[in-house]
């Protein structure tokens, strides 16, 4: 149910009077479900668990209200997570496209959930979401990193000496040093 703040007309302390009356004192009191037409859109969802090694992989359908989630497919994955079924599985960290964790196959697009938009144009169109293809599953939209991990290693991808550091030693730079 949705809440709108309105004033209280019957308060028991003069000073929540003179507070109602200055319109600084405020109540929740429902808002009407027609004021706001609901947006539904249906997401489908792969899901897997180990732990039930003799069920197979199954696509699952939630259908949320576009009205009451954020713009991104994360949000919407949150929001399902949250208030619909907890069990569902998926990384994030960042939600800014910087980490890379949310990575998943989003309607055949491999591509982050924190920056991709739910689409909008085609209302009646499911969301497809997948793991991503080339990575097994740990479960249902989580990827194995380990083998990522061992290649991402093996090209070591950030700076080298070429000596070897004293122990012990701190490296300082001049400002020659980092020109």
């Amino acid at each position: 149910m949705a809440f709108t703040l309105a004033t209280r007309s019957s308060w028991n302390s003069p000073a929540l009077r003179l507070l109602a009356q200055r319109g600084l004192a405020t109540t929740a009191v429902p808002r009407m479900a027609s004021e706001k037409p609901a947006n539904p859109k249906s997401f489908k969802i792969y899901r897997w668990n180990p732990d039930a090694p003799t069920e197979k992989p199954r696509m699952q359908e939630y259908k949320l209200d576009l009205g009451q989630t954020g713009p991104m497919v994360l949000d919407a994955l949150i929001k399902i997570k949250n208030e619909v079924d907890s069990t569902l599985t998926f990384r994030r960290s960042c939600r800014e496209g910087i980490c890379g964790s949310c990575a998943m196959n989003i309607d055949g697009k491999n591509t982050l959930a924190c920056i991709t938009h739910i689409p909008k144009d085609q209302p009646t169109k499911d969301v497809l979401i997948y793991p991503l293809p080339h990575m097994f599953v740990v479960k249902d939209l989580v990827p194995d990193m380990n083998y990522f991990y061992k290649q991402y290693a093996s090209i070591k991808p950030w700076l080298q000496r070429k000596d070897a550091p004293e122990p012990n030693k701190e490296l300082l730079q001049s400002p020659e040093d980092r020109k």
